[in-house]
């Protein structure tokens, strides 16, 4: 099923074009993979000019799947088993199934990459996965102050996950350019919403955690100046300030650092990274797993449908 499998693993931000029907192409915060059969990705490539040394590595075959299985079940990233990159594969998929070319083969891949990652993670994972981008960052809001004010900026799979974590202990706000969906996430979570842009208002909360990537400039010095100029007197004991960027592309612009109570994605993986020995051996018990499952799926099949109906279940559940 495998055999003629292709990765071709970019440089994060390489701006390789949507997924078309003979490649599946998945953008997330540390990298760019482009997927499919045989030379598919590699024309892919040209087709968007993009430059070899945005290439960092190419795989392929039964090596092709366990790094797809790797990286979906957050073993590639820098907070070790974080849950996000799962929502990042499901979005770029239903992408993918809107290619009315769409190859099934690849399609069935993919497929099978959502059951074994599913294995994984509930066999090996659970436990050490719950400490996400989202985790991180609720942990570093409850070493300030256990309850109070906290605006979440955006409205995807991160900023959602943040809103179940945080919602339990805090008042949480919500601010995104998508209104239906800011409407929609207000009503299921009890939340209150803020104009988008009302940068004012942004500035009164402690705590304010950004999950928006974008190649622009959002939050700037000035910005900056005024947040942490204004004092925030609800809750005695919020004498801190934060605000947490976990977007990428990066949407802040300041001199400011995790010292001064601004932090990045690289703080939060430095966090992370404290934790991540604890993790080691159940981290390689689940790559014991993906190898074993990888040569599972290398084996030639039997079978002269691309999909039985436990597959095509699974496909409509996603």
């Amino acid at each position: 099923m495998i055999t003629n499998l292709t990765v071709i693993n970019l440089k994060a931000n390489s701006h390789a074009s949507p997924s078309k029907g003979d490649v599946f192409v998945l953008k997330t915060c540390q990298r760019t993979l482009v997927m499919g059969l045989g030379e598919a990705p590699f024309l892919h490539l040209r087709e968007n000019a993009l430059r070899e040394d945005v290439i960092t590595d190419i795989f392929e075959g039964q090596d092709a799947y366990v790094f797809l299985l790797e990286t979906i079940c957050g073993l590639r990233s820098e907070v070790v088993a974080e849950y996000e990159v799962v929502g990042q594969f499901k979005e770029a998929y239903q992408e993918f199934l809107k290619s009315p070319e769409r190859n099934n083969h690849v399609m069935m891949v993919l497929e099978k990459l959502f059951q074994d990652n599913k294995k994984v993670r509930t066999d090996h994972l659970t436990e050490i996965g719950q400490l996400t981008y989202a985790g991180i960052a609720r942990k570093l809001i409850h070493t300030a102050v256990s309850d109070g004010d906290v605006l979440v900026l955006g409205s995807g799979t991160l900023a959602e996950d943040l809103i179940k974590l945080l919602k339990k202990k805090h008042n949480v706000f919500i601010s995104a350019r998508n209104d239906a969906r800011v409407a929609e996430l207000s009503k299921t979570y009890g939340l209150e919403s803020i104009a988008w842009g009302a940068k004012d208002i942004y500035a009164r909360f402690p705590f304010i955690v950004n999950t928006i990537g974008a190649d622009e400039v959002l939050f700037d010095e000035l910005f900056f100046l005024q947040f942490f100029g204004y004092k925030y007197h609800t809750s005695p004991r919020a004498q801190m300030k934060l605000f947490i960027d976990l977007g990428s592309p990066s949407v802040i612009e300041t001199s400011l650092t995790e010292k001064d109570g601004v932090l990045r994605l690289e703080d939060i993986f430095r966090q992370s990274a404290k934790l991540n020995i604890e993790k080691m051996e159940k981290v390689h018990k689940a790559k014991s797993t993906i190898a074993s499952l990888a040569e599972k799926r290398a084996r030639p099949t039997l079978s002269s449908t691309p999909f039985d109906w436990e597959e095509l279940q699974f496909a409509y559940s996603l």
